[in-house]
């Protein structure tokens, strides 16, 4: 049974002059009145400027879609995300401001992702040549998915090039299709972009991981490190997030909604009413977690359709083809040769 907890979607958690705040200024800055801005989140903007109020996931994602519909441009995502990070949010931007390195600076995004990215958090991993950071939506996010992969990779890109004093030469990977408007990506990410992957990635070389950032200090950084562990205790896993990993250490054992019901310690119609809270349902996290790990193992690991068929235990390599065309519109084949996710 699941006993290290998780963070639902209406927990006021997030200190409202935090990043909410910084998303109001930037409408406020185009003559949007904050009672606009602000309507169905339940916050006034006396309880933002006081410094004492806190907000739910939830609450953010209705500020972030009242957002689109004021400031219809395209561009308040990737001007988010340009400002997000290191920010003003206490020892853990204190952390990210001290980074020696792009290593480091991922390992306190990822430990510290609950008060650095409360919608869409990272995973982070490695093969010989490449490192890899998968975003996650960790609090059912639904329409507002696609400008919180603008703003979270448009955060780290810049944030990375500020931190490094250089631009860095990330690709990128998105779950969606390309956007009839997509000159926002060029613009911050740059011409390295995939869309209909499947997948909210971006890509780089491990060499990068470790090259020093001039903007950094790793005294500073270990001290800072320090006093954040002992102070924060809470959770750090969404609930949409924490049954995404459940699913993925259990991907190569049937099961049904049932079991994972069980394992989170609930009975299965409160499993479906917390999933339905947070904008999604069990087979759609099922789907999206054997879909990631497809993907991993056809363009990481460099395994053939038999394969990936067999590791999870699909009846037949026919059965494995429709699955994957039926969640990303290609075959398996298509999608190796559309896509390449590993230059050279």
């Amino acid at each position: 049974m699941i006993t290290s907890g998780w963070y639902e979607n209406d927990e006021r958690y997030l200190p409202a002059h935090h990043q909410p705040a910084l998303l109001l200024d930037l409408l406020l800055a185009r003559d949007v009145s904050s009672h606009k801005v602000l309507r169905g989140t339940g916050l006034f903007y006396e309880d933002i400027v006081s410094g004492s109020q806190t907000v739910s996931a939830a609450q953010l994602k209705q500020l972030i879609a009242n957002g689109q519909k004021l400031a219809p441009e395209g561009d308040l995502s990737f001007r988010w995300g340009d400002n997000l990070w290191p920010g003003y949010y206490g020892g853990a931007s204190q952390l990210l401001s001290n980074a020696p390195d792009l290593q480091r600076a991922l390992d306190v995004l990822v430990e510290f992702r609950r008060e650095l990215s409360p919608l869409l958090s990272l995973r982070v991993f490695s093969d010989d040549r490449y490192c890899y950071v998968q975003w996650l939506d960790n609090a059912g996010l639904g329409d507002e998915k696609v400008f919180m992969v603008e703003t979270a990779m448009t955060a780290l890109t810049s944030m990375a090039r500020w931190l490094s004093g250089q631009a860095m030469p990330w690709r990128y990977g998105f779950s969606y299709a390309r956007p009839a408007a997509s000159e926002q990506y060029l613009v911050h990410l740059g011409p390295q972009l995939m869309f209909g992957l499947g997948v909210d990635v971006m890509v780089i070389e491990k060499s990068w991981l470790s090259v020093p950032w001039p903007r950094g200090s790793a005294t500073a950084f270990q001290a800072a490190l320090q006093g954040c562990q002992r102070t924060v205790v809470q959770p750090r896993d969404g609930f949409c997030e924490a049954v995404y990993d459940w699913l993925v250490q259990h991907v190569r054992e049937p099961q049904a909604l049932p079991d994972v019901a069980a394992a989170f310690g609930m009975s299965p119609a409160t499993f479906k009413r917390k999933l339905m809270k947070h904008h999604t349902h069990f087979q759609q996290l099922q789907d999206q977690v054997r879909l990631h790990v497809c993907l991993y193992l056809l363009h990481i690991k460099g395994m053939n359709n038999e394969q990936v068929a067999h590791y999870l235990l699909f009846n037949d390599t026919t059965n494995f083809r429709r699955a994957f065309k039926r969640w990303t519109g290609l075959t398996p084949s298509d999608c190796r040769q559309q896509f390449q996710l590993m230059p050279g």
